[in-house]
């Protein structure tokens, strides 16, 4: 919803006295730039873990919790996940939980969720509260802080598309350097300003690394994506 004029000037005060200047800069940019976004993937999106920490906390989750189409895509990978039967997950980029509380429905094993912006990690303490065996660790995909094999299945959903292609590169071979069995991918393939979009499916198959099921996200537009691969056959 658009505010009306006389509502604008209360909501950037608002905004300025909760989250500062940065936030108010950066809010501003995003809205004013819409109309040409290769100026916005440059002025705006230029630092992804800036843009996410600044984007994140309660704006974020209200703008998505009011997209039913985000609660079904959830539901979606979750199912689709489960019939796996991993033994412990980890999700890179783990937003304010979303996903792994939709996964705790499904799922009854350790999961970790990872996320380099705090302001979304400190919307997921909240979001997560009374959920257990999920811990929340604040770091970046590019390296992950775990040894070798740790788990048996790592997600990524809607991440590894922010990234620039070298990025992009680094954290697919981290995601399988931590698992030990299998990786999946909700990856769109379009590209807009914060998004580069990738065909994951066809990375692992250059790989050599067996692609097991891949194809759209039934809720989802035609550009979606999800993959699973096995890069640690049993």
């Amino acid at each position: 919803m658009v505010p009306q004029p006389n509502q604008l000037p209360v909501r950037i005060w608002s905004a300025w006295r909760t989250r500062g200047s940065r936030y108010v800069w950066h809010k501003a940019l995003r809205r004013t730039l819409r109309r040409w976004p290769d100026w916005k993937r440059r002025l705006v999106y230029a630092e992804p873990r800036e843009y996410w920490t600044l984007r994140g906390g309660d704006d974020y989750f209200r703008e998505q919790e009011d997209q039913p189409l985000r609660s079904q895509r959830a539901e979606w990978l979750a199912e689709r996940i489960a019939r796996y039967r991993p033994t412990s997950l980890l999700e890179v980029g783990c937003g304010y939980g979303k996903q792994l509380r939709m996964l705790r429905r499904h799922l009854d094993i350790p999961m970790v969720g990872v996320d380099f912006s705090a302001s979304q990690l400190d919307r997921a303490r909240d979001y997560l509260r009374g959920e257990t065996g999920i811990e929340l660790v604040l770091s970046s995909g590019l390296q992950l802080p775990f040894p070798d094999g740790s788990f048996d299945l790592v997600l990524t959903s809607a991440v590894i598309l922010h990234n620039p292609p070298r990025d992009a590169e680094r954290i697919r071979r981290e995601v399988i350097r931590v698992s030990r069995r299998l990786t999946a991918h909700n990856e769109d393939t379009d590209v807009t300003y914060n998004r580069y979009g990738y065909d994951t499916a066809a990375w692992y198959r250059a790989a050599g690394i067996p692609v097991i099921e891949f194809g759209p996200i039934d809720v989802e537009p035609a550009h979606s994506q999800f993959c699973v691969a096995e890069p640690w056959p049993r």
